[in-house]
């Protein structure tokens, strides 16, 4: 048995180039190369006379959890594009100026740190990576910057930030959902094999302090994997000796599909279960049947058509998906960054001006608004909208919606 303390840590990378990419009529044309960050900026005052708004994006388009970022990316600029062909906000356009953090976090510290500075951007859209959104939080609370993320880990909401929101579920509800299922089903001897990710580590953690709780269940083997890593199979081998009856794989979606493949290769019978990964489609196609059977959690599952959506919002925001990009979406990233754009545009229109306290004070005043991934309410000020999550079984290669029998 192997057993680890598990320790959050920083991903630790070179600085690297940033570039700021557009779109005719809707991107601001910038292109920096960005040198050592500061981490101390100083708040600073907006004017609200311009003719547009500034909104600055950071997101994972390069490194390992490139798969998301471009699906947030499309999800964001097809925001964009319905809210300016709408008239803008108030009649003033939108205009994005996007940064590649490369899954990195102190690319996207200067990305972060280059958009209050020198862009003076009225908000922030923030990665869906948890591990970089914690290492930006302090710059954009400090500078007063209201920063909308589109990660899951449940550890940067709910702890005092002001200007921090998220447009999607917290991760803690994936966790607490998958606990029940597993108590449901009788799980008695536990693994959890995670990536050395802040969100996969926090995510680990968490779940083994839900295990403690359950006297029925035993963690009998915590196993950390790195993010490169493509060859499972002799760890898994071992799995076989260990009597686990269920396994918890905490992965990103590039990494989800190789997990599963060779861990019922290597003869594996236990139970699987996740948060979030197998809900992006293009893992179940790449996993193929080795994912039959896999319990997963998420906010929102994505379906192979938009006549499989669950509710008419999502159902209209795929039609207009596949109009704009001529295919579904692969990643829920999509909804989030759709979510994220559109909830900043409501609390423009709601609030006195375009100042960072009248964002803030408008956003949390935001209760029932229906988005793509639910209906959001922010009025408890924890910076969470979305208190709810889904549970859902691959049942012939298709998402089903999965029922706790009691």
């Amino acid at each position: 048995m192997e057993m680890r303390r598990l320790r959050f840590g920083r991903l630790a990378a070179a600085v690297l180039m940033v570039a700021a990419s557009l779109l005719p009529t809707v991107y601001l044309d910038k292109k920096y190369e960005l040198g050592a960050q500061t981490i101390r900026v100083k708040p600073y005052e907006k004017r609200d006379d311009t003719p547009y708004i500034k909104i600055g994006v950071y997101a994972s388009l390069t490194g390992y959890a490139s798969l998301l970022g471009r699906m947030g990316q499309q999800g964001i600029r097809l925001a964009v594009e319905d809210i300016n062909g709408s008239g803008g906000v108030d009649g003033k356009e939108i205009r994005l100026i996007e940064y590649d953090d490369q899954s990195d976090s102190e690319a996207a510290v200067t990305a972060v740190r280059k958009m209050i500075e020198e862009d003076r951007v009225d908000a922030i859209i923030g990665s869906h990576t948890s591990g970089n959104i914690l290492q930006t939080t302090e710059l954009t609370e400090q500078a007063h910057v209201v920063q909308i993320g589109l990660g899951t880990s449940f550890v940067w909401t709910g702890v005092g930030n002001k200007y921090l929101f998220r447009s999607t579920a917290s991760s803690k509800y994936f966790d607490e959902l998958l606990l029940s299922a597993m108590e449901r089903q009788g799980a008695k001897r536990i693994g959890i094999l995670y990536s050395e990710t802040d969100y996969a580590e926090s995510g680990a953690k968490h779940m083994e302090a839900l295990i403690e709780d359950c006297p029925q269940m035993e963690l009998v083997w915590l196993k950390k994997h790195k993010i490169d890593e493509n060859d499972y199979s002799t760890m898994f081998m071992r799995l076989n000796h260990m009597n686990i009856d269920s396994l918890i794989l905490y992965t990103s979606s590039e990494t989800a599909s190789l997990q599963i493949r060779q861990l019922r290769q290597a003869g594996f019978q236990g139970a699987v279960y996740a948060p979030e990964s197998f809900a992006n489609s293009e893992v179940r196609r790449s996993a193929g049947d080795a994912a039959e059977g896999v319990v997963y959690a998420c906010g929102y599952s994505i379906p192979d058509s938009p006549i499989e959506a669950v509710t008419p919002e999502e159902r209209t925001f795929l039609e207009k998906f596949i109009q704009r990009y001529g295919t579904m979406p692969v990643a829920e990233a999509a909804y989030r960054g759709y979510d994220a754009m559109m909830l900043l545009a409501e609390a423009m229109r709601r609030a006195d001006t375009l100042e960072s306290e009248d964002i803030r004070d408008a956003l949390v005043s935001i209760k029932g608004y229906k988005g793509i991934g639910g209906i959001f309410d922010f009025t408890d000020g924890s910076g969470d909208g979305i208190q709810t999550a889904r549970l859902f079984r691959i049942v012939n290669g298709k998402p089903a919606l999965f029922t706790i029998q009691k």
